[in-house]
């Protein structure tokens, strides 16, 4: 499975409509690994069973099929891991009836996430015969995952969206459009019932049409007047129908503009329907919907409540506190075992402690932290709620076969109840504190090890550490106080010194503060765009340096964030702009971005890479293979250059699947015409296994660390001596 059979494939995916798409996917891969059967299957998670989306056998479409996954190797892939079986597959698994009627020998089998990290299809291969590179199948299908997966939400896209139109036209709701000249152009079917109107009789005519004349002018010109002023319009009416019987309505009105062109568009609802849609919102207002708690609106309401009740208000024995706690180490299950497991989890934590404390407010605040309000006149009340909850939690909790441990840190608020009355805001403050408090409380008892923790002040200088740590991180970008070191790139071939990632320091009071502990302080405070820009500058200033020195040819890396990006504005690019003040080809940089860049949700992307591409700059993928990678984002975004992640590359030479994942990516690249840098390499070993692979460049502490600009020349010309 060489470079020819990757081009081909690749030249072949590139032509596929979308009717004939998954027909296509898997005979190519048929045909590349010499499989006997290859498929895409939906799995039902309830049911365990798997249905083919297209099943290839001996290089031709039959007919699709469905079967039990329990006791094959399928069942391994629908759980999210890659599983290959290079000979014996019968043997290995004899109740699996299936291999046996197909004659199969070998298996490989990979799983397909969607957005949501859900593994619900999967792509496999069957072999008669045994097979000897099981390993680079794998990796050879990890390749096109993301691209197969990209078709296969794009149909779920269409099918919501024809469920959608549907939903419109069967609503129970009356729906009617009008366009500028305020004439109806649309009416649904609930619309036609509820007015006795045919759509014919209703087409082009005004709304007026329904009127019961029951209101006065005015009423219309205040509505007419709201809806030109603020967009909208929403309030009860009385209007009649075709045979002229009044009735109430709900209507609301909303002014768009479609196409250029401005029209409005109105919903109509009963009073029955109104007071029933109004109970449904304030049930989804006040409730989670996953576990059917009471949510964090309905637990800062409920506190409100209790701190204005004249009955507590009067009650100095009477004291209140908040309970917050969340689930230890819960991204640790998530990643094991999968969010579905995950929801499932907190829905039995709910539900074990839902009938203890139904009557002290208590709610999921967010993801998986939970609260309980509590009063009480002793604070050994608190501590005796605290080990409730632990003990409550003990027993581990059985979910699809899956016995898992739960245990809980918690934090502890407090409000003391005084006959000052205080206005409605202020108790609103003092709900969002005590909820605020209660989980800093917990944050701690998580760092001290505790099993819970009463708020106390120091608790509150940590967030105000954080806040300086901003300020002082502002300070030191507005004042130029910001040093930037760089880190050579080698060509291997040419055994030279081809470029250098600029690396942002920052020395704070005298010490050096780590890049991973300030640089998401700057994307969170936004000082990433000056931070940015600055990086830029001191690079050019390099370059001109260096030049200066007979050095012109070298290229150097700038890092960019996502948030920057949020600045983009297709009538001036301020990093080109950069680069062209100080005198610097754009050539010489190459903008080194992550591959959240590629994700579908960030549309804009792709014009401002183009905008970058033809100024002249280069583009670098950094940490590919750890995020959005996909064949397909590849060929739609104008990529130069991978920078293979380190992760890829600390196990390379002792990891023979690392070294075949490397490997594939490198031969994609070729046929893509991208040149790949590994990133991180430290030791001689793994320089040896990317110089056979055909690794472009290297970077890594084997050459150099990252050196200040004094030292840069130094190096350029002791490298050359060394050659």
């Amino acid at each position: 499975m060489g470079t020819f059979d990757l081009k081909r494939i690749v030249e072949s995916i590139s032509n596929l409509k979308s009717e004939n798409f998954y027909n296509a996917i898997c005979l190519s891969l048929s045909e590349v690994v010499g499989a006997s059967h290859v498929f895409l299957a939906h799995v039902d998670e309830d049911t365990m069973q798997a249905t083919t989306l297209t099943l290839v056998a001996n290089d031709e479409i039959v007919e699709n099929i469905s079967y039990d996954i329990r006791c094959t190797p399928c069942n391994d892939v629908s759980c999210g891991g890659i599983s290959s079986y290079s000979s014996d597959v019968q043997q290995l698994f004899p109740d699996d009836k299936l291999l046996v009627d197909m004659g199969i020998e070998a298996y490989v089998g990979v799983p397909l996430q969607s957005m949501s990290g859900k593994t619900d299809t999967i792509l496999v291969a069957l072999f008669q015969h045994a097979i000897s590179d099981a390993m680079q199948i794998e990796s050879f299908f990890s390749l096109f995952t993301g691209l197969i997966q990209r078709e296969i939400e794009k149909d779920r896209f269409i099918a919501k969206l024809d469920f959608a139109n549907q939903l419109i036209e069967q609503s129970h709701e009356a729906i009617f459009i009008c366009n500028e000249n305020v004439e109806i152009i649309y009416a649904n079917t609930a619309f036609t019932n509820m007015t006795g109107y045919s759509f014919d009789e209703i087409i082009g005519k005004n709304p007026k049409i329904l009127s019961s004349n029951k209101h006065a002018s005015h009423f219309y010109r205040a509505m007419w007047h709201h809806i030109d002023t603020e967009g909208k319009w929403s309030g009860e009416i009385m209007n009649k129908n075709k045979q002229g019987d009044l009735y109430t309505q709900f209507l609301s009105i909303t002014k768009m503009v479609n196409n250029g062109e401005v029209c409005y568009v109105a919903f109509i609802l009963d009073i029955t329907e109104k007071k029933e849609a109004e109970r449904k919102i304030y049930f989804h207002a006040n409730h989670d919907q996953l576990t059917g708690l009471t949510n964090r609106f309905y637990f800062k309401e409920r506190i409100c409540d209790l701190i204005s009740a004249p009955s507590h208000q009067n009650d100095v024995n009477t004291h209140l506190a908040v309970i917050y706690f969340d689930v230890d180490r819960f991204q640790d299950i998530n990643t094991v075992y999968g969010l579905t497991f995950g929801d499932k989890l907190l829905c039995e934590i709910a539900n074990r402690l839902a009938y203890t404390f139904k009557e002290c407010a208590f709610s999921r605040i967010d993801g998986d932290s939970f609260a309980i309000l509590q009063t009480y006149q002793d604070s050994h009340e608190l501590e005796l709620v605290c080990k409730q909850i632990n003990a409550l939690l003990i027993e581990p909790f059985s979910i699809g076969g899956i016995r898992q441990h739960v245990t809980v840190t918690l934090g502890i608020s407090h409000y003391e109840y005084n006959n000052v009355l205080t206005s409605q805001v202020k108790i609103e403050k003092i709900a969002r504190r005590l909820i605020r408090q209660a989980e800093l409380a917990s944050l701690n008892a998580k760092q001290t090890a505790d099993p819970y923790l009463h708020f106390c002040t120091e608790m509150d200088d940590k967030v105000k550490k954080h806040n300086l740590l901003v300020e002082q991180l502002t300070q030191a970008v507005k004042n130029n106080e910001i040093e930037v070191y760089f880190q050579p790139i080698i060509d291997i071939e040419n055994n030279t010194v081809a470029k250098f990632e600029s690396l942002v320091r920052w020395q704070n009071q005298g010490q050096w503060v780590s890049p991973v502990e300030f640089i998401p302080l700057a994307e969170e405070s936004r000082v990433i765009i000056p931070l940015g820009e600055l990086v830029l500058i001191k690079t050019c200033q390099q370059i001109k340096a260096l030049e200066a020195q007979g050095y012109d040819q070298l290229v150097f890396n700038v890092n960019r964030s996502l948030f920057e990006f949020a600045e983009y504005n297709p009538e001036r690019n301020v990093w080109i702009d950069i680069i062209k003040s100080q005198g610097v080809k754009p050539s010489q940089i190459s903008f080194e971005l992550t591959e959240s860049v590629l994700a579908p949700e960030n549309t804009n992307h792709l014009d401002v890479l183009t905008q970058l591409k033809a100024a002249g700059c280069l583009i670098s993928l950094d940490d590919f293979g750890t995020g959005y990678s996909s064949l397909s984002y590849l060929r739609r975004f104008p990529v130069d250059v991978l920078k293979l992640d380190k992760s890829f590359i600390d196990e390379i030479h002792v990891d023979l699947a690392d070294e075949a994942l490397v490997r594939s990516i490198i031969q994609m690249s070729r046929v893509l015409g991208i040149k790949v840098v590994a990133e991180g390499v430290e030791e001689y070993a793994q320089l040896e296994v990317l110089t056979d692979a055909g690794c472009d460049y290297i970077q890594g502490y084997y050459f150099s660390k990252p050196l200040p600009p004094s030292e840069i020349l130094p190096f350029l010309e002791q490298f050359a001596r060394d050659r």
